[in-house]
């Protein structure tokens, strides 16, 4: 019964979620995903070389995969083609916290947690900004 009660309010969760996406216009959904800069993640979470070296090619390669998923986003037709790409975005996201979190120590985790965020709400408030100055 629990469980079936924990799957009923996962599954309100997720199409919750999917249709609030679905309702965001083009270019709300445009930042896919807050990832603060290399720099910023090196002074905050004080890597050591080593790790600046691991992290540094997966920052690269996700700038890549945003500005791609972006691209698509733009050229989606339809309601069901953005979806799709918002779902495969969200995995993404998901992949590289972990590639990222694998990276860091117990406390860098935190703060990269909580830089995230701080990242987040800073792109939402200018989502916002944009939005209420009607640009």
């Amino acid at each position: 019964m629990l469980q079936t009660h924990r799957f009923g309010v996962a599954a309100a969760l997720v199409a919750g979620m999917l249709f609030s996406l679905s309702m965001v216009s083009l270019s709300e959904a445009a930042p896919l995903d807050a990832v603060p800069s290399i720099d910023v993640v090196k002074s905050r979470l004080n890597l050591t070389p080593e790790q600046e070296a691991k992290l540094t090619p997966m920052f690269q390669e996700r700038g890549g995969q945003l500005r791609d998923l972006r691209s698509r986003l733009e050229q989606a037709g339809t309601k069901q083609e953005r979806r799709g790409i918002l779902r495969e975005a969200k995995q993404q996201a998901d992949t590289f916290n972990k590639q990222v979190e694998s990276v860091l120590d117990v406390s860098q985790k935190q703060e990269w947690r909580e830089l995230r965020s701080e990242t987040r709400e800073k792109v939402k408030e200018r989502i916002e900004e944009k939005r209420d100055s009607g640009s």
